[in-house]
């Protein structure tokens, strides 16, 4: 474009025009794409988010593969320090992951109880790094137990106090069938910010777990962390080809394959509906053209008479119409980008103003809105609205250089 039509078409633009429904369609024109953008910029993130936390929390507590023994668990400790040789391997931790009754003060409640080693959990990110109160180091001692601080609070317990873990098999004795049970101290409460495994999860020492449900010796799995998630497969096939026969082997991408499917499909039909938003304001953005170009008509006619050719028209009218989408779209895009860089302070805002939990744990499953910004998506997010932008202004900008100056100033 010449400097002349970027000057004519500026001038369009920060006139005051006589119609004044001409600005009120171009505003909501612009105010439709800034939600659009934003609001898809939102979503992403948000859906991105949730993804990334959901995938973080569940493998921090199972481990990305899983060897279930189709028989007796024989030499554990020589399996998982073997399988923690292999390549792409960062760690095998041997576990024991049984169903109980957990009791407190006068409460009892349903707990997932993990045995394991000292060791094995110092090298849990997701419990040592949300400790909220005691000390894991105490864990070593004998007879301790650590739990999620929802579980905690349900059973009103506080550090030191005694805990009594119910297995649910029974001991039979000469006086019937009893169940079996073993008292522990309340060492210390993490919060992993995944409320199901918080309100759920005890952790006790492997080899009091192994007493206590009764399975001296042995273990229910092993659980390997690998150094890349999204290679599992691969090194899936190399513990598979030694493994196989005696370990039913699972992965966290088949264990979860239905929820990480859902998150995908809603994601993109989210996308696609947002979308649709962009595109009704683009049909804004021809009828806004189509109006102003009707009210140009005398000035396309003056300035076809002066030598500008249709070319230099249309390209004046399709800079008037695109510099609408443009502005929405750098609008909507910082909008989008201060809202999810800024969405736990909003959620805490509503909070404290509503006095009520807009995400609420036992709903969602995570403690707050998770975000994560992706610049591929944000990057799509504005091609996708310059583009319709763009295309909605073609018509009506080609209309206006098809304009007979003649037959205009002849009717004027």
């Amino acid at each position: 474009m010449s400097s002349t039509e970027l000057l004519l078409a500026w001038r369009y633009i920060r006139s005051k025009r006589r119609e004044k429904a001409i600005s009120a369609i171009a505003g909501f024109s612009i105010v439709g794409i800034i939600l659009g953008v934003a609001t898809l910029i939102i979503v992403t993130s948000v859906m991105n988010g949730f993804r990334k936390e959901f995938t973080e929390k569940v493998i921090g507590f199972n481990g990305h593969i899983v060897l279930h023994p189709l028989g007796a668990f024989g030499n554990y400790q020589g399996i998982a320090d073997k399988i923690s040789r292999l390549q792409g391997v960062k760690q095998a931790v041997p576990i024991v992951e049984k169903q109980a009754l957990i009791a407190g003060k006068k409460t009892i409640r349903g707990s997932l109880a993990y045995g394991i080693g000292y060791e094995s959990l110092k090298k849990r990110d997701l419990i040592t790094k949300n400790i909220v109160s005691g000390d894991i180091s105490n864990f070593k001692d004998e007879g301790k137990i650590i739990l999620g601080e929802s579980l905690a609070q349900r059973l009103n317990l506080c550090l030191g106090d005694d805990v009594i873990l119910i297995a649910p098999e029974m001991d039979e004795t000469g006086f019937g069938f009893i169940p079996r049970k073993k008292t522990f101290k309340l060492v210390a409460t993490f919060d992993s910010g995944m409320h199901e495994y918080d309100n759920s999860v005890s952790y006790i020492p492997l080899d009091i777990s192994q007493k206590l449900f009764k399975i001296q010796n042995s273990i229910t799995g092993i659980s390997v962390f690998v150094e890349d998630p999204l290679e599992i497969s691969t090194i899936k096939k190399r513990i598979g080809g030694e493994f196989s026969k005696s370990y039913r082997i699972t992965d966290w991408q088949s264990n979860n394959s239905s929820f990480m499917k859902a998150v995908e499909v809603e994601r993109n039909v989210m996308f696609l509906i947002l979308t649709l938003i962009t595109l009704v304001a683009s049909f804004n953005i021809i009828s806004c053209m189509i109006m102003l170009v009707k009210d140009k008509e005398k000035d396309i006619a003056i300035l076809r008479t002066i030598g500008l050719t249709r070319a230099a028209i249309t390209r004046i009218f399709f800079m008037i119409g695109a510099s609408v989408g443009v502005f929405g779209t750098l609008i909507g895009v910082i909008a989008g980008l201060a809202f999810s860089m800024n969405i736990q302070k909003i959620q805490d805002f509503l909070d404290n103003i509503l006095n009520t939990k807009v995400f609420s744990a036992e709903i969602y499953f995570l403690t707050h809105v998770p975000s994560q910004l992706n610049p591929i998506d944000v990057a799509i997010t504005v091609t996708v609205s310059l583009l319709l932008s763009c295309v909605a202004t073609i018509y009506p900008a080609r209309k206006a250089g098809k304009l007979n100056p003649i037959e205009i100033l002849r009717y004027a």
